[in-house]
């Protein structure tokens, strides 16, 4: 009787080598770009002489064998993608669950259309048996990620949480689709194309249809994987589907999103939301990935050419390690630096703002929106302010994990009850933004962070960006003896100066009131458990009733004019 190898080996006949390629390569020649060939076709040769590095993936195989019709690395595609089914196969046949379904599926995405491609591509290179047998392994995998209650392997119960199947905004679900997508291309599965088409990308294109100006509520790190989207997107519309609008807006907003969200010095961008890849937010080869990618899904304009002048300012030209040297085959194009000083993104809910395109600018960002995601932190009204460096900037920078969510990190206003943190809740907040006599005011109402709390009945927060300063005034009203702190975290030790403080080239004036209490928290003295700070300080004030008022000055402490 046929077993769970053999199970879809009536569908082989879709596999013949004189069948086309149905996934289309992320470039169709071999780039004029001279280096980033190079560098990739080296990549590629490390693999082949048998010294595979880290990362190595038997898709950059396979597309390599593409390009350069040497067969040596198809079957260095085959090879490896064979070890994955056989390992998995192996681990079946104990009753156990394949690594393909660990995390929650995470890597299902990368690990099956690295199957997918090199059956498309390398095909002729295969046996009957294996193309059976990796037709199983993919069609399993993804029953079991739409099906998470009914998920098997081997005729053996294995169900799993589900988690993200049906919510498009999150990085998981990018991993769902690209395995489903690049499977149902190789395999020319109607089913799989069917749930694509009418159930899988209209769910994308609802999410994002009224998102407007890019990012990613799950912040600046995990937002990153926007990038993926893009890529399986682009894949999407080479294989003939039809364009979706809303991702084709999402992507020419994501080039200003992050054209914006780099700090002036270009190596840098806001550290928004959980930073677990590296808690200092670097440039690093998936903001390049991300950009490479969203230019080729935007016809040429001021988009596409301010997304060319960020590729060439950041100092990051090219891809830093061999996993990303694929995207560098990707045309940079012409640039032009951006005119415009200020962006936001409602649907990230993420403003940044600076004063010129120099990059001795002074920069700020700050965050308002919706926050429903896990990766977000409790950081709505928080500001972040750069020039030449960090001169407030979230605490979470400076930890160990780049996971620390709750308020007391963030620069925002406090609340506390009986010696408590208030923690704030999934909400909408709403953010206004006007131009006034070369001042950028930047209107936030904070309220729905705490409407779910009795004692905080509202929070307004007023930014004032422009004359080479920050006028930050917040209003509140609270009961049942709850207090408001203000707070701002900076990576220089502060001191008193008269009413100011002072930390680094950053001056903190106190204008309402005018007196407050003021105490500094060296972070590296807090003991967290499974944490640890590495360096930063927190300023508090508090003792308002109704309102703060505080003046940042970037150059120090000047007479008020």
């Amino acid at each position: 009787m046929c077993g769970w190898k053999c199970l879809f080996s009536v569908v082989l006949i879709l596999y013949s080598a004189s069948l086309f390629a149905a996934v289309p390569p992320l470039i169709d020649e071999v780039p004029e770009n001279a280096r980033a060939w190079s560098r990739f076709e080296s990549w590629v040769g490390e693999a082949l002489s048998g010294r595979v590095p880290y990362g190595f993936r038997a898709r950059d195989a396979a597309l390599a064998s593409r390009l350069a019709e040497n067969k040596r690395y198809c079957q260095l595609a085959v090879s490896m993608v064979e070890k994955q089914v056989g390992k998995a196969e192996k681990a079946i046949e104990l009753g156990e669950r394949p690594k393909i379904s660990g995390d929650s599926y995470l890597h299902a995405g990368p690990m099956l259309s690295d199957l997918a491609v090199t059956l498309d591509w390398c095909g002729k290179h295969l046996s009957s048996d294996q193309k059976s047998r990796w037709s199983a392994y993919a069609e399993q995998t993804l029953e079991n990620i739409w099906n998470p209650a009914e998920a098997s392997w081997g005729g053996k119960s294995h169900p799993w949480s589900g988690w993200s199947v049906n919510n498009p905004g999150n990085n998981y679900y990018y991993s769902f689709l690209e395995a489903t997508e690049y499977w149902a291309l190789a395999s020319d599965s109607v089913r799989w194309i069917e749930l694509l088409k009418k159930e899988k990308w209209p769910q994308v294109a609802s999410y994002f249809m009224d998102y407007h100006g890019g990012g990613s509520r799950e912040g600046t790190a995990y937002g990153l994987s926007h990038g993926r989207l893009f890529e399986i997107y682009r894949t999407w519309l080479r294989a003939g589907q039809k364009p979706l609008p809303a991702l084709d807006r999402l992507a020419k907003d994501s080039i200003e999103y992050w054209v914006h969200a780099t700090v002036p010095t270009m190596d840098m961008v806001a550290a928004i939301g959980d930073q677990a890849r590296v808690s200092m937010p670097v440039i690093y080869d998936y903001h390049r990935r991300l950009m490479l990618l969203a230019r080729t899904l935007v016809p040429e304009g001021p988009e596409t050419r301010h997304g060319a002048w960020w590729l060439r300012q950041i100092n990051l030209r090219e891809m830093s390690h061999g996993p990303d040297f694929r995207y560098d085959l990707l045309p940079v194009g012409k640039g032009e630096k951006p005119v415009r000083l200020w962006y936001y993104s409602p649907g990230a809910g993420h403003l940044f703002a600076r004063s010129g395109w120099e990059r001795e600018a002074l920069w700020l960002s700050v965050v308002s929106g919706i926050y429903d995601e896990d990766h977000a932190h409790q950081e709505q009204g928080a500001f972040a302010l750069y020039q030449g460096g960090w001169l407030a900037v979230t605490e979470n920078v400076f930890t160990h994990s780049g996971i620390q969510q709750g308020t007391d990190v963030h620069n925002i206003m406090r609340f506390d009850l009986a010696g408590s943190t208030i923690p704030q809740s999934h909400s909408v907040n709403s953010v206004r933004v006007e131009e006034k006599d070369g001042v950028l005011l930047i209107a936030a109402d904070l309220s729905a962070a705490y409407e779910k709390v009795v004692p905080v009945s509202s929070w307004h927060r007023l930014l004032e960006f422009g004359r080479g300063r920050v006028e930050i005034s917040d209003q509140f009203i609270v009961n049942d003896g709850a207090k408001a702190v203000w707070q701002i975290n900076v990576p220089e030790e502060p001191h008193r100066k008269g009413k100011d403080i002072i930390a680094g080239d950053l001056c903190i004036r106190p204008v309402e009131p005018a007196s407050p209490d003021i105490s500094v928290l060296r972070w590296s003295d807090v003991q967290r458990k499974h944490e640890t700070f590495r360096n930063g300080w927190k300023v508090e004030l508090s003792g308002a009733s109704g309102r703060y008022h505080v003046r940042l000055m970037p150059d120090g402490c000047k007479p008020d004019s």
